[in-house]
């Protein structure tokens, strides 16, 4: 998330323990809780099944994150194998003592789906239609190694890192996702660690303090701006393939909702693999629209929707309704306004967050792995650039939001209708 959490968090966040949106506790000062890294794999879980729990480092509900921490030693190797997932997306990251991406002799820590070579014998769908293979992924300081996946920046031989594998868009029911089987050589031999997904709160804390340490602003004020730009700063476990586009505002206590329209680039759809890069059709891999907390450690919205089902703040391409033209409208509001939110056509309707209704929010537009053929993409945006120049690269994929009454979205004279 590096380059969206400085436009985020710049605009006026102060670090506090948000309670009740299921973010979890900070850490004491000066003594990040941080959880035992080598002894089990995936410690912690960032999914739609335990966004309640674990909340941090603003993430996609449509995606589903495991996260091992890892202790660097000199001879260190560690070793993933399983079975290519049916997905719309899969990577694996690994990332430093504080949370940044990095290269070390040449070999990336970041290695995505349609760059891993499949085990002999078998295929990977995102090079080979319909395949349904098997792979194994090296993270090590041999840069020879078979899908080799950094493990520290250059020069360091002690200290800590963290691996994470992301899954977006699993098809299949809760109980088919799984990280891949883990298996660490070391001075200590050799040795494959059980699965312990469990508490996530120490993992939390850690980023929470983190943070703070790596020089995000901590501003009173609100910069009041929903012009969407893309910004460059620090930030925990970015995920390369991605960019981010970013704007924040405070819910209108007047009844009055967030209107935010732009054309939405064309994607693969569905939930299993493709061939990447796509001969034609597909603009970018994903795309979505999220609305976040502007609270350290940067929650997601979740709240409760009038049927008791929880709903989160992030509306995937699947989820987004689009007009003949292929553009979106969405209308963040209350739970208490879906309803009539929704029967407005065309309309896709986001929640603000009920349980903090006067805390400022963030809105996140993801374009993941565009194509070469598509100019208009998030990457192409200058960093730190104005708003402006975003417009111009994005052209009629630019978002533009405004606060209207849900009349006027309804009856076409809210601006820029």
């Amino acid at each position: 998330m590096r380059d969206v959490l400085n436009a985020v968090l710049s605009v006026g966040v102060t670090v506090a323990a948000v309670t009740g949106v299921g973010i979890g506790a900070t850490a004491a000062a000066g003594e990040p809780a941080a959880p035992p890294a080598g002894q089990c794999a995936w410690q912690g879980e960032l999914s739609p099944r335990t966004i309640g729990q674990v909340n941090f480092a603003l993430p996609d509900t449509g995606a589903w994150y495991w996260i091992m921490p890892y202790e660097v030693r000199p001879g260190t190797t560690i070793t993933l194998t399983g079975q290519f997932p049916r997905a719309r997306y899969m990577s694996f990251n690994t990332y430093d003592g504080r949370f940044s991406s990095f290269t070390t002799g040449g070999v990336a820590s970041a290695l995505p789906d349609y760059r891993i070579a499949p085990d002999p014998g078998t295929d990977n769908p995102w090079q080979h239609p319909g395949g349904a293979g098997t792979y194994t992924v090296n993270v090590t300081t041999d840069p020879n190694a078979p899908n080799a996946l950094a493990l520290s920046p250059a020069g360091a031989t002690s200290g800590r890192g963290y691996l994470i594998f992301r899954e977006y868009l699993p098809a299949g029911d809760a109980a088919s996702v799984r990280p891949p089987e883990v298996r660490i050589s070391d001075g200590a031999g050799t040795r494959t660690l059980a699965s312990c997904v469990g508490d996530g709160n120490g993992l939390l804390g850690t980023v929470t303090s983190a943070l703070g340490e790596v020089g995000i602003s901590r501003r009173d004020k609100s910069s009041g701006t929903t012009e969407f730009r893309r910004a460059s700063g620090a930030g925990a476990f970015p995920n390369v393939d991605n960019a981010y586009l970013a704007a924040t505002f405070t819910p209108a206590a007047d009844g009055r909702v967030m209107v935010v329209r732009g054309r939405a680039p064309k994607t693969p759809g569905g939930t299993e693999p493709v061939v990447w890069p796509p001969t034609s059709g597909a603009e970018v891999r994903y795309f979505s629209f999220c609305t976040n907390l502007a609270v350290l450690p940067g929650p997601v919205v979740v709240d409760t929707a009038a049927d008791g089902a929880i709903d989160n703040g992030c509306r995937t391409d699947e989820q987004t309704v689009l007009d003949a033209a292929g553009d979106y409208t969405y209308v963040v509001g209350t739970e208490a306004q879906r309803a009539e939110i929704e029967a407005i056509p065309g309309a896709t309707f986001v929640p603000t967050s009920s349980r903090h209704p006067s805390t400022p929010e963030a809105m996140l537009i993801r374009n993941m792995l565009p194509t070469g053929e598509f100019p208009h993409a998030v990457q192409n945006v200058p960093v730190d650039g104005t708003s402006e120049e975003a417009a111009a690269v994005m052209g009629p994929y630019y978002p533009h939001a405004t606060l209207c009454t849900i009349a006027a979205v309804r009856d076409g004279s809210c601006p820029g209708a």
